[in-house]
Parts: structure tokens; C-alpha cells; sequence
């Protein structure tokens, strides 16, 4: 009898992806492969760039003092999510709240936010306006520069210091024909482009999905149209603890209604071990960023490390017949 393949990431670099799986997007909406890794995507020296401009402007602490008050109250508990319009806290599992790690939001997040569609619009525009500041970008939303159709890797540009604009690139070698771009309502209304999430005190992710269709149920917003959902990550800085760092475990399982109650229980791994779950753990270094599919239950298990996880994230919406690709955080 013949062994399957093992469930592992495509990675490297575009090119490489793509020499490996035609439309690696496919794939990924059908859990075929659990992540597509890009190495090198930012300049490790200029994502530590990135992390002391923040810092020096206020928006992070710094790591040699503690979180001021102001920044604490502007903090994410764990697991926290709301679903539609409801303004109550959610948590995606039991233990999470009142636990003392603190995350830390640079931008507009359509999960913690999205309760009250009028207020995340206008606070999606403070953050294309702090982003053109922070980043330089144009303030009317993102879109993935395409790749040469000699070369269908990343586009050869000289302006590599922008993450956001990395990671939309990054996104755009991977997607073909089609054209990756911030998401927006139908009357123009943009959301935010990405989001930077600092993570302190072993700030952890429990095992997991997101979904604004499944989970969140935002029937308001177009992006909820979308059959898929996947995650982009570009790491600024890792939590280190002796020789461990913080990183992603993926599980070959996609969410069902049935899987919840060990979502919430906090019984997951035991339910993993008796089906035999698949799983891979995805190791990343400062510049290198991966996507992956939102539905399948992943973690990231956290380590109070002398300096906090900070990442630049953003939510993509996907459908195979659909030419538009809508990124959003």
C-alpha cells in the first residue's frame, strides 16, 4: 500500500510555489496543502525598523517599560470576537477571558469592530490615513502589484519597505489572473487594509477558525459573499524563550458545527489525537510571511518572551470564479 503524500506547506518563493501547484489559491480553499509560504518577503533589518518607528511614535509600548494605561485599555482580550450586530463579547473558547496577556491593534479590525458597520467604516479611514503616514501608501486602499508574465514572480521593485504592500504583492504573484485588492462595499466604502497585532505577556491563540460568514456571521458586509476564507501573516518580530519561539500549528480539519464544543471546551488536542488529525507546524522567521486556510482549526501557542510577538496581518476573501481578491483586517 502506497503512503499518501504528508500535508505540508509550498514554500520558498513564488515561482517555486507555482512550479509546484498551478493556482495555488485553489488549493489552499481545498485544504490540499496547509499553507503558502513566502521567505524573505521583508527585510528582517527593516521590520526591526518598522517595530522601533512604532514604538518611537507611541503606537507599541516600548519593551523596556511597562504597557501604559492608555495602551492597556485599548488592548484585545483573547478569543474575543462578536457575531453580527450584537455588541456582546464572544470568546472563541472558555479560558480566555480576564487571562492578563494583552494584545495591541495598529489599524481596523472587522472582528472586533464590525458590530457597528458606520463606526468601522469611519475608523477604517483613520487607518488608510495613519498608514499613509506610518507607510507611506496611497489612501485609497491597496492593490497587489503584478508579476512580469516572463517571470510570474513578485514584481521586481526597488520600494520593498512598505509590509502591507509585501504582502499584497506576495498575495498577487500567487493569484493568477486574478486581482487582489482591499475590500470594499459596493457603494465605495473601504475597510482596512491589513492590521499590525502586537501580542505580549504569552498571548495565546487557542485552537480555532475564523470566518466572517461561519463564525461572525457579517451578513452586512460584501466580503461575507465569499465561499473562502484564508489568513496572511508577515512577521515583524518573534517571541523568543530560550530556543523556542511563537508559531502557527495548522490542523487538517475543517470546521464543522460538531467540532465546537471542543473549540470551546478547550478539548481539541484530545479530539485531534483520536481521529488522527494531520497537522503541521508552520516556522517563520522576521520578513517571511505565509497564508493559510481561516477554516481549518489553527493556534499559536504563546511564550512570554522578553519581546512581544508583532505581526502585520489581513483577512482575504476568495472564490475561484470570482476575479476580485478582497483583503481586509
Amino acid at each position: 500500500m502506497t503512503a499518501s503524500a504528508p500535508w505540508s506547506p509550498l514554500e520558498r518563493d513564488a515561482s517555486t510555489i507555482l512550479a509546484r501547484q498551478a493556482d495555488p489559491l485553489r488549493a489552499l480553499a481545498a485544504a490540499q496543502v496547509p499553507a503558502l509560504v513566502i521567505r524573505g518577503a521583508l527585510d528582517p533589518a527593516i521590520c526591526q525598523a518598522w517595530v522601533a518607528r512604532m514604538v518611537s511614535e507611541g503606537l507599541l509600548p516600548d519593551p523596556q517599560s511597562p504597557i501604559s494605561s492608555t495602551l492597556r485599555e485599548q488592548a484585545i482580550p483573547e478569543g474575543y470576537y462578536r457575531e453580527g450586530r450584537s455588541a456582546d463579547n464572544q470568546y472563541a473558547w472558555q479560558s480566555a477571558a480576564d487571562s492578563g496577556r494583552a494584545r495591541i491593534d495598529i489599524g481596523t479590525s472587522l472582528g472586533y469592530r464590525g458590530s457597528d458597520p458606520p463606526g468601522f467604516f469611519t475608523h477604517s479611514q483613520e487607518t488608510h490615513a495613519l498608514f499613509g503616514q506610518l507607510f507611506g501608501h496611497r489612501q485609497t486602499g491597496y492593490e497587489g502589484r503584478r508579476a512580469s508574465a516572463a517571470s510570474r514572480t513578485a514584481p521586481d521593485v526597488t520600494d520593498r519597505a512598505d509590509p502591507v504592500q509585501a504582502l499584497y504583492d506576495a498575495l498577487q504573484s500567487l493569484a493568477g489572473p486574478r486581482r487582489v485588492m482591499t475590500a470594499r462595499e459596493p457603494d465605495g466604502r473601504i475597510y482596512g487594509p491589513a492590521i499590525v497585532r502586537a501580542h505580549y505577556g504569552g498571548y495565546t491563540y487557542a485552537p480555532h477558525f475564523d470566518s466572517v460568514r461561519l463564525r461572525e456571521k457579517r451578513t452586512d458586509y460584501a466580503v461575507h459573499d465569499f465561499a473562502h476564507q484564508f489568513a496572511g501573516v508577515l512577521v515583524l518580530q518573534n517571541a523568543c524563550l530560550g530556543d523556542s519561539t511563537a508559531q502557527c500549528t495548522i490542523h487538517r480539519c475543517l470546521w464543522e458545527p460538531d467540532i465546537d464544543p471542543h473549540l470551546k471546551a478547550g478539548t481539541f488536542h484530545g479530539y485531534a489525537r483520536e481521529q488522527g488529525l494531520e497537522k503541521t507546524t508552520v516556522h517563520l522567521e522576521p520578513g517571511d510571511l505565509y497564508f493559510f486556510n481561516t477554516r481549518c482549526i489553527h493556534e499559536v501557542p504563546g511564550l512570554a518572551g522578553a519581546s512581544p510577538r508583532i505581526v502585520v496581518a489581513t483577512f482575504i476573501g476568495f472564490d475561484e470564479d470570482r476575479e476580485e481578491i478582497y483583503v481586509w483586517s
